[in-house]
């Protein structure tokens, strides 16, 4: 085990001018910015930790559970963090461009389409076979053999329709 124990008192290569990143502390490297998140709360972070990409990483949870663990950890995770939090994620998610859809939510007429076929009787040979002859030019993939198979066992034609 080693001597040494970071802290401020000592610490190499630090700018003393500024105030430290709150994920970095002792070991920020290069200027650091206020981070308004609202609800009074402010923190400073280094220029990486405030990028976007840092901010969006594995969806947010990154950002999002650093600062509650940096927050429990010192005593101050307080109602007013927690809204503030949530709010500044709920707003960076709404920024997001949304997902392509995939498999088979890329096709959601042609489901409709196939499940009242389902419905009617039609097997799945014959519905696979249709649908290879009307988008045979069609450029994007159609569903899988596997994919029609699904939406066959899922029977959601039985189900009761949702209130719209």
């Amino acid at each position: 085990m080693s001597d040494y124990l970071p802290t401020f008192y000592k610490a190499r290569n630090y700018p003393t001018k500024q105030v430290p990143c709150c994920i970095c502390l002792e070991r920020t490297r290069g200027r650091t910015q206020k981070l308004d998140m609202g609800f009074g709360v402010e923190i400073w972070l280094c220029k990486p930790h405030a990028s976007v990409e840092f901010q969006r990483q594995r969806n947010g949870r990154d950002f999002e559970l650093t600062l509650i663990r940096i927050w429990q950890a010192n005593g101050c995770w307080t109602l007013a963090r927690k809204r503030a939090l949530t709010a500044y994620t709920a707003a960076r998610d709404e920024l997001k461009q949304p997902r392509r859809r995939p498999g088979s939510y890329a096709w959601p007429d042609l489901r409709r389409a196939v499940e009242a076929a389902f419905a009617r009787g039609v097997t799945p040979d014959r519905v696979t076979a249709e649908i290879r002859r009307r988008y045979r030019d069609c450029p994007a993939r159609t569903p899988s053999y596997r994919t029609l198979r699904r939406w066959q066992s899922e029977r959601r034609w039985l189900a009761p329709a949702a209130p719209p």
